[in-house]
């Protein structure tokens, strides 16, 4: 096999590419799934729609449609090149955040439908080490007695009540830029960069893939045909793949599962703290970015897994942030949701009283303006980032346009249910309930107005869309995540998620590629891969 990074715009029309593996799509899931198999005697084929760097033109290609609740447009929420969403700009000197999912995350909960993982955390946990090191983290513990520094006052705040602890996110720049001159001395894993694609088509009668087609950027096309696949494009894309397969009729989508239960990571400015200790902000910069040797992390509140079973609440992290005081008030905030609102579609429903509250604070505006300075007064604001309840009307759907290759773009249904904020509410409830009886201050909750309610973002973090159960009437994948209607094509990232939990998504989607590029290993070492003879 030749070496990798090809242009897929230097090859032959008409080519076709030889692998028994074909992964599509270079974001974590898919380069890890092939750094895992390099040097093995699988010949891999890793597809990716962009190319080394983010481009304009590749850009423009993830434009879509929204119609639910607003979100990020597709186009500034992916990235299209080598490196997948980790090539965002918006990670900045402080990189992705890493986090493993809570044990809760995984339990099915009585009193929230849809929820509930084939396995547990203990079963992941091997899983998680191993991406550890592989995202070049720092250590696995993520309990704060493993990062705490007496010396530089750098400690978890004390709570009474045992139903809040701390936990902690690591920080790191993204990890796989280095791989695609590691792939360059492969001698089995060949990378086809501007190969996006356009069309997967099943053997008559049988239920495997038999051909990928991928068109270049001149809009000639070529073709894979592969023994095994895998979607690793994203939780849009790879919904959108299986949809738009066999000429539109679709693939895995017997139980019309493909696309549903969207779901996005909720992010939300929650409140502040009001507090009697004049010192409490430099008590609480355990909450703030810090180094601990060569590992940047930051600390978070969550209320714990007892207490999230007893009274059914969705997963949340609040994040403790020291701002400027003017932050807190009704006109800075409208402002800020305002300003967010301006990226997403469709519009925001409130947007008027905002607007009206905006231009009645135009004297707290200027104060936010000139409060920049070191001696500014400032407060500890809250920030949530919460999981949503699995909506099976929250849905990645064809939608009406086409993009430049003919296909249909997506069209995202984005829906939450009441429960969502109101989770966030009473586990904001719980929080404050801690820190009155710890005397440390009470909360402030800015979720309340009804007229000025704040704009739920999402975190870029596209979920669920093509979930995994062991039952096919649930799920669109196995526990393997291998499709459960087609017996060669497995999926791998985020849209696996049946559940979300409050941890951003990168660490789970590199132990479950993990994961996967163990199974096919052995599917490949004891024959299992040939036709007829795929067991999950």
């Amino acid at each position: 096999m030749s070496s990798v990074g090809i242009d897929a715009r230097g090859t032959s029309h008409d080519h076709e590419v030889a692998a028994d593996l074909c992964v599509i799509g270079a974001g974590p899931a898919g380069i890890t799934i092939a750094r895992e198999l390099d040097g093995t005697d699988i010949r891999v084929c890793l597809l990716e729609s962009g190319g080394e760097d983010v481009e304009r033109r590749s850009q423009r290609e993830l434009r879509g449609q929204s119609d639910g609740y607003p979100i990020h447009r597709l186009d500034q929420s992916r990235m299209s090149a080598f490196g997948g969403t980790l090539r965002h700009p918006r990670l900045g000197d402080e990189g992705w955040a890493a986090r493993p999912l809570d044990a809760i995350d995984f339990e099915h909960r009585p009193g929230i439908p849809y929820t509930g993982w084939p396995f547990d955390l203990q079963h992941l946990d091997p899983y998680y080490a191993r991406a550890q090191r592989l995202c070049d983290l720092g250590v696995y513990p993520y309990e704060p007695e493993a990062w705490t520094d007496v010396a530089a006052r750098r400690c978890a705040l004390p709570l009474d009540g045992g139903e809040v602890d701390t936990t902690v996110f690591q920080f790191a720049q993204p990890p796989f830029q280095d791989a695609l001159e590691q792939f360059s001395g492969s001698a089995n894993v060949q990378v086809l960069l501007h190969s996006r694609v356009v069309g997967m088509t099943t053997y008559p009668n049988e239920r495997r893939v038999d051909t990928v087609l991928a068109r270049r950027r001149d809009g000639s096309s070529f073709v894979i045909r592969p023994r095994i696949v895998v979607l690793a494009a994203g939780g849009v894309e790879n919904a959108r793949i299986l949809l738009s397969a066999n000429g539109m009729r679709g693939l895995g989508n017997e139980h019309d599962l493909v696309g549903r239960f969207f779901a996005e990571r909720l992010s939300v400015h929650a409140g502040h703290i009001v507090t009697p200790l004049p010192h409490l902000i430099e008590r609480a910069a355990f909450y703030d970015l810090h180094h601990v040797g060569r590992t940047l992390i930051r600390g978070a509140l969550r209320v714990t897994d007892k207490i999230q079973r007893h009274r059914d609440l969705l997963n949340c992290a609040f994040f403790v942030l020291p701002r400027p005081e003017a932050v807190t008030t009704d006109a800075v905030r409208s402002l800020a949701t305002l300003r967010k609102a301006v990226a997403r579609k469709p519009l925001l429903d409130n947007s008027r009283q905002h607007i009206a509250t905006v231009i009645g604070g135009v004297g707290d505006i200027a104060d936010l303006a000139l409060s920049r300075g070191k001696g500014a007064r400032r407060r500890l604001i809250i920030r949530a980032q919460a999981e949503q309840a699995p909506n099976r009307d929250s849905r990645v759907t064809l939608g009406s346009r086409r993009d430049s290759s003919g296909l249909p773009v997506p069209r995202i249904t984005w829906r939450m249910n009441d429960s969502d904020a109101a989770s966030i509410n009473a586990s904001l409830d719980i929080v404050d309930s801690a820190l009155r009886s710890s005397g440390l201050g009470v909360v402030q909750s800015a979720m309340g107005d009804e007229h000025r309610r704040p704009l739920m973002e999402g975190n870029h973090h596209h979920l669920g869309t093509t979930r995994m159960h062991v039952d096919p009437r649930n799920g669109v994948v196995d526990a393997n995540c291998r499709v459960h209607t087609v017996a060669n094509l497995y999926v791998s990232g985020s849209s696996v998620f049946p559940t979300y939990g409050s941890s951003n998504p990168t660490l789970t989607i590199v132990a479950l590629a993990v994961r996967l590029a163990d199974h096919l290993a052995n599917q490949f070492a004891s024959g299992a891969d040939r036709p007829g003879h795929i067991r999950a």
